[in-house]
């Protein structure tokens, strides 16, 4: 089944996803007013030291201190070929200047998770300055396969230093590797450099932006193509792939359609239903996801399905068909930390195994690590999702005003997404003229964010955009209608969009 990667930019942010067969198995959004801080190397200063917890407080420039813990790594352990000695306790003072690597990015009242053991990640390997050993990737179970790339990698790599063969290390040649090896060694080199001439709180490393990070974590020989919609990620994916000096041949292709690329690829429905609490299964089965402060809660119900004359059968399919989608959409909708997962009830212990062993495979494919602990005598399994960055509910809904919080509404900007898809739809059937009725504080978003500016002064040249505010229409709510007449009837208050 061929794969792709689609790349989609306007309004400030940066959508991303992964299809097989128009089928969606992962979808990131990036701001470019609150880009993600995780991989960034900065110059900070330690303000406070709990010796108690033997960790400290690190000022590195953002709203709310870091938090950096002795213990902590970029690359989790059980990723690792081999012991390595992690240190028990911090050896730094108040008013320190250190260099530290953001791990998790801020979340609510918490700040960012910091570690002093830096790395460096390209898409075949992890370069580590500061530790002398070879890892591979728990992905790559051959044997065979193993002992070949812990060979390149001692061959490729300098005393002193670490490396961890990624995944995508399999079937790639020496050669390459060591490209991307002495590439990443660069990297560290002028980051040293920079730590030296740069100010308390400085970015001395940043991590890649989104369509980067999808080209180096997410890109695999699997993939056939990378759409782009922007010309401009499409040049900076060009020269990335150029820094990179791959042998492999990466199909990168300039979307230019009229219509919205991810509705034209089929993929604007899958990204809507990630916002519904109930995910239907192929089988009539369906599965409720609840989320509290502390955990995700799933369900999975046997539905319409009603199987054969069998019930231990049918429920048994019902959970397996549960587990393999279960582990999509966590992906899916990075969902992490504690997630418990209520199975139908089985009788037969080689069923409750077998659902048990089919969700650790259908979880392999995630590059964030899942550990699954087991199933309790009342067919609720409970697993773990390492979590480094905010759900994709968090970009698309906000808390509701009108119930004070309960429930959720959709964001400004997810709203203008839909907004832009209609748009797309409307010029692509030959109008000229839109008219939109919409919320009166949406229509100040857009006007004073510029959400739409750039297709308005570019794609849409010779298109004309008509706003009407209303002040009863709820935030989501929205009209469009096209008109090709010569003399327009709009209210008066319409405002044009420029």
């Amino acid at each position: 089944m061929s794969k792709n990667i689609f790349i989609d930019s306007y309004g400030g942010n940066v959508y991303a996803a992964l299809a097989e067969e128009n089928k969606l198995l992962e979808y990131h959004i990036e701001s470019e007013t609150t880009k993600k801080i995780v991989g960034n190397i900065y110059k900070g200063k330690v303000v406070n030291i709990l010796n108690g917890m033997q960790a400290a407080f690190v000022d590195i420039g953002l709203d709310k201190n870091g938090y950096l813990f002795v213990g902590d790594m970029l690359i989790d352990k059980t990723e690792l070929d081999g012991k390595i000695d992690i240190p028990t306790t911090l050896n730094m003072n108040i008013g320190d200047e250190i260099m530290v690597q953001a791990i998790k990015d801020p979340i609510s009242t918490k700040g960012a998770r910091l570690t002093s053991i830096i790395s460096y990640a390209g898409r075949f390997l992890v370069y580590l300055p500061y530790f002398d050993f070879v890892g591979i990737s728990r992905k790559i179970t051959d044997l065979d396969t193993r002992e070949k790339l812990d060979k390149f990698a001692n061959k490729i790599k300098k005393n002193g230093i670490g490396i961890i063969m990624r995944t995508a290390s399999d079937g790639i040649s020496k050669k390459e590797l060591k490209r991307e090896y002495d590439y990443l060694e660069k990297l560290h080199i002028k980051t040293l450099q920079k730590y030296e001439t740069s100010a308390v709180n400085d970015i001395i490393y940043e991590d890649g932006d989104l369509p980067v990070r999808m080209l180096r974590d997410v890109y695999t020989g699997d993939i056939e193509k990378i759409y782009v919609n922007s010309i401009d990620i499409f040049n900076n994916l060009t020269e990335e792939i150029k820094l990179f000096k791959t042998e492999s041949n990466i199909d990168l292709v300039l979307y230019t359609g009229n219509r919205d690329m991810f509705k034209e690829f089929g993929l604007s429905l899958e990204v809507s239903k990630l916002l519904n609490s109930r995910v239907d299964l192929s089988s009539g089965a369906y599965l409720i996801f609840d989320k509290t402060e502390a955990l995700t809660v799933i369900d999975v119900n046997t539905g319409k399905y009603i199987g054969n004359n069998d019930l231990e059968q049918t429920v048994f399919k019902t959970n397996i068909l549960a587990a393999r989608e279960i582990a999509r959409q966590v992906r899916l909708r990075n969902i992490s930390g504690i997630i418990v997962v209520d199975f139908i009830d089985m009788e037969l212990q080689e069923h409750k195994q077998a659902v048990i062993t089919e969700l650790e495979n259908a979880l392999l494919s995630d590059r964030v690590k899942c550990n699954v602990v087991g199933m309790s005598p009342l067919g609720l399994v409970e697993f773990t999702r390492k979590k480094r960055r905010k759900d994709i509910t968090a970009h698309l809904l906000k808390p509701c005003p009108y119930c004070n919080g309960d429930g959720k509404i959709y964001t400004n900007d997810y709203n203008i997404m839909k907004i832009r898809t209609e748009l797309l739809d409307l010029f692509a059937d030959g109008y000229q003229n839109a008219i939109i009725d919409l919320n009166i504080e949406l229509t100040k978003y857009i006007l004073t964010n510029g959400s739409l500016s750039r297709d308005v002064n570019f794609i849409w040249q010779d298109k004309r955009i008509y706003l009407v505010p209303h002040k009863t229409y709820h935030e989501h709510y929205f009209k469009i209608r096209g008109d090709n007449s010569s003399v327009l009837n709009i209210p008066e208050n319409a405002l044009i969009l420029y």
